[in-house]
């Protein structure tokens, strides 16, 4: 009999990669003065909606190389997506909090990074491959270390960091088709 436990990550991080893809496909204008016109993926599109589950607030602009996703959720958690990237895809999610997490130690911000994407993976059917990356973020629990790239399976990385931001403390996720450190980040 055939064990489909071990096929599961796998599995869901391919998935999760062409929702990824899907998110960022758009057909591009043949237009010379769009800068997605050359991109490999087009130019990006929004991730979540007004109409998801618990979403309060959304807004999205597209900008010079790069979209702006801002969320806001029942709850207070605010979420910022920067996707970049023409031929490789580049996420960044801020995680933004108005307490003071200064001087709390690595764990708990990479937790924080795996219960962040357990509670997007829970918006809806479209989004449970986020708990997929929850899952492959925890399963490397220990090799993750803030600010540097992990690769969760071959040709898909992640970065956990955190930083002070205006409004508080900031959880901040990368993923991306190449380690971090190679993809120019804003």
């Amino acid at each position: 009999m055939l064990n489909f436990t071990k096929f599961r990550l796998p599995l869901l991080l391919l998935a999760l990669a062409l929702f990824f893809f899907s998110g960022c496909m758009e057909d591009a204008p043949s237009s010379s003065a769009d800068p997605f016109a050359d991109c490999r993926y087009g130019a990006p599109k929004p991730i979540f909606g007004e109409d998801v589950n618990l979403v309060t607030r959304h807004g999205f602009r597209l900008e010079e190389g790069q979209a702006v996703e801002a969320i806001s959720f029942d709850g207070g958690l605010q979420v910022s997506i920067i996707q970049s990237g023409c031929d490789y895809i580049h996420q960044e999610f801020h995680f933004n909090s108005a307490d003071d997490y200064k001087g709390a130690p690595a764990a708990y911000w990479i937790q924080e990074a795996i219960n962040k994407f357990y509670f997007l993976g829970q918006l809806g059917p479209a989004y449970v491959v986020y708990a997929s990356v929850a899952d492959a973020l925890k399963e490397r629990g220990g090799q993750l270390r803030l600010g540097q790239s992990v690769e969760l399976q071959p040709g898909f990385f992640a970065k956990i960091d955190n930083e002070r931001e205006h409004s508080g403390d900031a959880l901040i996720v990368t993923l991306s088709e190449r380690p971090v450190s190679s993809v120019a980040s804003k």
